[in-house]
């Protein structure tokens, strides 16, 4: 039986990507294996926690992670208005779920793009 204490965990970095915004959560879509990241645009306005300079919401999808070019798209971004501190995104069923540290989620349309 495995315990807690009997698993090693070894995490490295195999590929960095420059987002230009603060990563909160990460989800892998099993299907594809893209990346979803729930991240903060201002990092420094999410810990300021000031009411009228609220923190915005940026979600971010990297698909092809361990090609030469992996491709980053801004999937949702908002200035707080909508949305405040996004912390986690995942698709499902056609429908874009978006959570916070401040609020509830928002449920989004996700639109088919041909690329």
């Amino acid at each position: 039986m495995l315990t807690h204490s009997s698993i090693i965990l070894s995490i490295w970095a195999v590929k960095p990507v420059k987002l230009g915004s603060l990563v909160d959560n990460i989800y892998v879509e099993p299907e594809t294996g893209d990346l979803w990241i729930g991240c903060h645009p201002n990092g420094w306005k999410l810990f300021q926690n000031d009411p009228e300079d609220l923190p915005g919401s940026e979600v971010i999808q990297i698909k092809d992670i361990h090609s030469e070019k992996p491709v980053v798209t801004q999937v949702y971004a908002d200035d707080g208005s909508v949305l405040i501190g996004s912390s986690v995104a995942a698709p499902y069923g056609g429908k874009l779920l978006i959570g916070t540290i401040y609020q509830k989620a928002l449920v989004c349309d996700l639109a088919k793009v041909d690329q």
